[in-house]
């Protein structure tokens, strides 16, 4: 009876894996085809009936899109732009938690009611006045144009919040009663302690920001100063589409990402789960 019981078990575990890997497969294959596809010449990408495996492997879209699109530039603008929103809004984020769940003042579950309403506005209504205020400002076609808006981040003060929550005020205070500043307290308590959280919110950042096309597109006219989502975007846009560029450069803007999510996995995973619990 055991061992039917057993057999039973292991056949139903067999199957579930077996459904999640074809599932699985069923994503990455685009991705792969279109990774593959940058190592293919024009005229094959847009063969009839599509290959899959390059028939005729070749380096030159690579070599083409630095070297003629100059889309090493176009990588370090994104670069630049994403690491920077992203550490700025750990910082802020976690520093903002600190304040909402250790310090008691008046109005504190208003204001980050305030904070939370973000999450629930659109893109769409906030992207006009957000132009309008930057470009009275002079900051259209610069870095802090890209940066600026988006370095405070309500999901991630919800998020830092609900970890920092958990942590006992019996060690804020003894640490106070020992001498130790607010800022010590943030830096040696705080932050070591939702490390998780905080690096949930700096995978998040990250990856909503390197895809990020429509701010970009508003506020940016230079070509120097294109992010890569938007130089890919003005490919596609071109009278004679050269789709050997435009998967190549897709393929050199998911690498990044895929980086990113592969070693910031179990963080990530951590983070959103933790924070689940304490909601």
């Amino acid at each position: 009876m055991g061992r039917r019981m057993r057999k039973r078990a292991f056949a139903g575990q067999a199957v579930r894996h077996f459904v999640l890997i074809f599932i699985s497969l069923i994503f990455i294959t685009p991705f792969l085809w279109m990774f593959l596809a940058s190592f293919k010449p024009a005229l094959e990408i847009i063969k009839i009936p599509p290959t899959f495996i390059p028939e005729k492997f070749t380096l030159n879209n690579y070599k083409t899109i630095f070297e003629r699109l100059h889309f090493w530039r176009f990588f370090l603008n994104s670069s630049v732009v994403s690491l920077a929103i992203t550490i700025v809004a750990m910082f802020t984020s976690s520093l903002a938690g600190f304040v909402f769940t250790k310090f008691d003042f008046p109005g504190r579950e208003l204001i980050f009611i305030i904070f939370l309403a973000g999450l629930m506005i659109p893109f769409a209504v906030i992207v006009l006045p957000m132009y309008l205020f930057v470009s009275k400002i002079g900051l259209q076609n610069n870095y802090l144009g890209l940066i600026l808006p988006f370095c405070v981040s309500p999901f991630g003060i919800f998020l830092v919040r609900q970890f920092m929550e958990g942590i006992p005020m019996e060690m804020i205070e003894a640490a106070r009663i020992d001498g130790a500043s607010n800022m010590w307290i943030y830096f040696r308590i705080m932050v070591p302690l939702s490390s998780a959280g905080i690096g949930g919110v700096g995978v998040f950042t990250f990856l909503w920001t390197w895809n990020q096309l429509w701010w970009p597109l508003m506020i940016i006219s230079k070509q120097d100063m294109q992010t890569l989502p938007l130089a890919i975007a003005a490919l596609t846009f071109q009278h004679a589409k050269r789709y050997d560029m435009i998967v190549t450069g897709a393929a050199i803007a998911i690498v990044p990402v895929m980086l990113v999510f592969a070693f910031a996995q179990k963080r990530l995973i951590k983070g959103v789960t933790l924070t689940g619990m304490k909601i």
